[in-house]
């Protein structure tokens, strides 16, 4: 009922916690409490704190009510939607892959397919892995799946692997290597397709992610634009997140570029950097240096008057995530102030920021990413103004 009617979804999950309280705890019941700690994080409600103590309340029946078969459900729920709201989200990592073994010991292949897909999302967005460790955890994974025939669940993984493919450089083709076909007659055959609205999300998501990261923005745009009205609604999934932050580097971007849609865009951008100004309350460790990069963002856009407030937030920005361990948006961060200085033409703190990003991605292992920003240090030195 998830993938076609999320109104009954949410009846259904709201009758199962009714009848726990009625009629007393079955082992189902953990997944019940779980599922409405989930939808506890929906923008209509956000009631994050009481997501989290339901989330707990999963958590604690699986032990007291011997309910092991109910662990895959259980951890879907609260490490995909809830846990990052109040944890670093690293710390999913291992939680992730321990209801994966479980899922794949009980032959439960939904819930594989929705943790591995929620591992690779954590592992690479969240930098929760270093690169080269996700790809061989996705890759070993997403083989043992193929080995049972689960083709279709297989395509929603694809996405996750050829985007860590592309940025650490390899050549493979994972759509040719695994399906014999080409990314975009794979995208356009699930665009075309009824239904797989989780398949589509990751798609989009991991399609804008990559452009943003390689800063091809005008790609992330026409991401967004084909998809943008849904991706700020829904359970609060770790991909949720992810494609709200992506909205507001692609908005305040574009609104710089496209002067006669600045208005639009810029709302766009606004809109993201209050969303995630209030998931900051509830989890600093992993919004508050996403806020401080878009709300420098915001300030670049707003023009001179605010040139030393925004300089002071890229910092800000590139230190805490650095803090908090997301070597991805520290290098993020680190580009997107070096495109800020290189507006005012100050070459030596842009190509200062640039090193620092190519040294970030090498430290993730986003090599393909590293090689990308060599070129451009070296075309600046040389005086070339190149795009990043």
């Amino acid at each position: 009922s998830f993938e076609m009617n999320q109104v009954i979804f949410a009846i259904i999950i709201c009758r199962m916690v009714k009848l726990s309280l009625q009629h007393g705890l079955h082992s189902i019941s953990a997944d019940a409490f779980s599922l409405y700690g989930a939808l506890l994080t929906c923008p209509t409600l956000s009631d994050f704190d009481e997501a989290y103590k339901m989330g707990r309340l999963a958590l604690m029946a699986i032990d007291r009510l011997n309910a092991f078969r109910m662990k895959p459900n259980v951890f879907l729920s609260f490490y995909g939607a809830i846990a990052h709201c109040k944890e670093p989200v690293q710390a999913s990592i291992p939680k992730l892959l321990e209801g994966y073994e479980v899922a794949f010991a009980l032959g439960d292949m939904e819930r594989v397919t929705g943790i591995l897909q929620l591992y690779a999302a954590v592992a690479v967005w969240g930098c929760g892995d270093k690169l080269t460790k996700a790809e061989e955890i996705i890759r070993i994974h997403f083989r043992r799946m193929l080995q049972h025939k689960q083709d279709i669940s297989c395509k929603n993984i694809l996405p996750h692997l050829n985007q860590v493919a592309k940025l650490t450089g390899s050549k493979e083709n994972v759509y040719v290597t695994f399906f014999n076909t080409t990314e975009d007659n794979f995208f356009e055959e699930e665009m075309n397709r009824r239904g797989a609205h989780t398949r589509k999300l990751i798609l989009h998501t991991c399609r804008m992610y990559l452009a943003v990261m390689c800063g091809d923005m005008e790609s992330a745009a026409r991401e967004y634009e084909r998809n943008g009205a849904k991706y700020q609604g829904g359970i609060r999934f770790f991909g949720t997140t992810t494609r709200v932050f992506l909205a507001g580097i692609v908005g305040f971007y574009l609104a710089r570029k496209r002067r006669l849609d600045e208005k639009k865009w810029a709302q766009v951008g606004e809109i993201s950097m209050d969303t995630i100004k209030s998931w900051t309350q509830d989890s600093s460790w992993n919004y508050a240096h996403k806020l401080l990069l878009l709300e420098a963002e915001c300030l670049f856009l707003k023009g001179e008057e605010h040139e030393h407030i925004a300089a002071a937030k890229y910092n800000e920005s590139i230190a805490l995530a650095k803090k908090h361990k997301f070597k991805n948006e520290e290098g993020l961060a680190s580009q997107k102030a070096a495109m800020f200085h290189l507006e005012y033409n100050r070459k030596e703190e842009a190509l200062s920021h640039l090193k620092h990003a190519k040294a970030c991605y090498e430290c993730w292992g986003a090599t393909g990413l590293a090689r990308q920003i060599k070129i451009a240090i070296e075309s600046l030195s040389s005086q070339s103004f190149p795009k990043i």
